[in-house]
């Protein structure tokens, strides 16, 4: 039996690494783009947390005629597995910034209060104008290394031999 070169690297390199690394190294092995993060059961996040998650990243980029949004990408599930296998600094300002949400959405819809920090992304003067910069960064990342973002959205079709490179149709870049 013949050794695929990707596990012989997963091999070495599982040798260098402690073991909290290793678990979320076995956890991202099982979140390629197919996986979709289907099985995935949330480490970090509340449920209540995530159902604010959910909602915020699907305001962030919602399901259109095109493509599922956020919520349907897992970017929650992704966000989670990041945050949990992050930093200390990364879990407590994920915690802080999900409850700053939470409380001004008391007072006005969740759609009003995400319209406000995202006023702020150019210059946050707020801690939900500073929390918005790393929520929409993150649903961002999760939605377009996705299965949904990558091959439905971008309509990626990857790693095909082609015979010529062909131009730019854009009428602006035409000469």
């Amino acid at each position: 039996m013949q050794t695929e070169r990707r596990t012989l690297l997963k091999i070495l390199s599982a040798t260098a690494l402690p073991l909290n690394s290793l678990q979320a190294a076995a956890q991202c092995a099982g979140t390629a783009p197919a996986s979709d993060l289907a099985n995935y059961k949330f480490v970090f996040f509340t449920p209540t947390e995530q159902t604010l998650l959910e909602a915020l990243m699907e305001i962030i980029i919602p399901a259109d005629d095109h493509s599922p949004g956020a919520k349907a990408a897992r970017v929650p599930a992704f966000a989670d597995l990041m945050i949990s296998t992050g930093t200390d600094r990364a879990r407590t300002a994920w915690k802080s910034g999900l409850a700053a949400f939470a409380t001004a959405a008391t007072n006005q819809p969740l759609e009003a209060v995400l319209a406000k920090a995202a006023a702020e992304e150019t210059s946050p003067q707020s801690d939900l104008g500073r929390f918005f910069i790393d929520l929409k960064r993150m649903t961002i990342d999760g939605y377009y290394t996705s299965n949904t973002g990558i091959n439905q959205e971008m309509g990626y079709i990857g790693n095909q031999h082609l015979k010529s490179a062909p131009g730019c149709e854009h009428p602006e870049h035409q000469p």
